[in-house]
């Protein structure tokens, strides 16, 4: 006699294996619907593809697809994570593990991106993955020129654990060949310089970050610009946009006025204020994004004594005055130092 706990006990059994043994013949399994959140790179193997599936299966020989990129790849391996990798001969819908399909280039893989058959994909992928607008650029060039081909490989290997990083390759007669990068904001560019000085043993040198600005030309046409060295000349331009922000900041009602002196040093528009408590205040302002990207908080926090605090949102490309500022040494203009500045300034 068997009882009713090891009855249940050995039905669950039944169902993994009967759930681990394919689909008979003319009942297709559904199409394969596999997340990435997250990739490392293997100097042997790759890069190894962390993912969970949502639909069909997943094994050995299997021909997969990047819905993305539309790159194919022919599975390795896969298995379930654990202290260690753990190999497995397929993996099922609702699991999570990993894929190694010999991918070389890490640009192949994107966090968020949908992983399906290259013979039988799904219609469409899952929800919710869109590449990373930036709004901030730097460029990053190295101490010793000899690092380049080190600095390049770092990068590569930062962003396929951090999407939102963007670089490509720049060149500047001043600092030799580097790279023009794009960040979130100001905290994200400080986390990437810190990892490549102490991950990757890496001297770097940071250029003054930049915004996009979009520039109407006489002609009408439209371009896009993150590098004051690319700016087009004076007499070219028709109008200049750039990026605003709405700005909250919350702060103390004896600092009000010295930070309204502030952020009207940094072309700010005054929109409300309201009062949270009796001694606090949440003010609101229109700013332009290439303001407060440099010093702006550190004033901010300097100004209150560490009491406000600030927090925006990106709005609209408005219309402003502004001319590229030129950096001359020995009379010859550097172009790792220009930038761009409102014309009052």
């Amino acid at each position: 006699m068997v009882s009713a706990k090891t009855g249940q006990g050995v039905d669950k059994v039944l169902k993994c294996i009967v759930d681990r043994i394919p689909a008979p013949q003319g009942q297709p399994e559904k199409p394969l619907k596999a997340l990435i959140f997250d990739s490392m790179y293997d100097s042997y193997r790759g890069v190894i593809v962390y993912t969970r599936i949502f639909d069909g299966v997943v094994e050995p020989g299997t021909r997969i697809k990047m819905f993305s990129t539309n790159k194919e790849f022919i599975v390795d391996e896969v298995g379930t994570l654990k202290l260690a990798r753990i190999p497995h001969q397929r993996l099922i819908a609702g699991e999570v593990g990993y894929i190694i399909a010999g991918i070389k280039d890490i640009s192949d893989v994107k966090i968020g991106d949908t992983i399906t058959l290259a013979k039988n994909p799904t219609p469409s992928p899952l929800a919710g993955f869109k590449e990373v607008k930036p709004m901030v650029f730097s460029g990053i060039f190295p101490v010793n020129s000899g690092d380049y081909e080190k600095l390049k490989d770092s990068l590569a290997k930062l962003k396929l654990n951090d999407s939102s990083l963007i670089y490509e390759t720049e060149s500047s007669a001043a600092l030799g060949f580097g790279f023009r990068c794009g960040f979130l904001g100001l905290l994200h560019m400080e986390i990437i310089q810190e990892r490549l000085e102490r991950e990757y043993n890496l001297e770097i040198i940071n250029t003054m970050p930049n915004v996009v600005y979009k520039i109407t030309q006489t002609d009408g046409k439209i371009i896009y610009i993150d590098n004051p060295a690319h700016f087009p000349p004076a007499q070219h331009i028709a109008k200049i946009e750039e990026p605003f922000i709405k700005a909250e900041i919350i702060v103390p009602t004896e600092y009000m006025s010295p930070i309204m002196n502030l952020v009207k040093e940094r072309r700010g528009t005054f929109i409300k204020m309201d009062y949270i408590t009796p001694t606090r205040a949440n003010i609101q302002y229109h700013l332009p994004l290439a303001e407060i990207i440099f010093d702006f908080y550190d004033k901010l926090k300097s100004v209150s004594r560490g009491y406000a605090s600030l927090d925006y949102e990106p709005i609209q490309m408005q219309e402003s005055d502004l001319i590229k500022l030129d950096i001359l040494i020995n009379g010859s203009p550097v172009d790792a130092l220009a930038m761009i500045v409102h014309r009052t300034k």
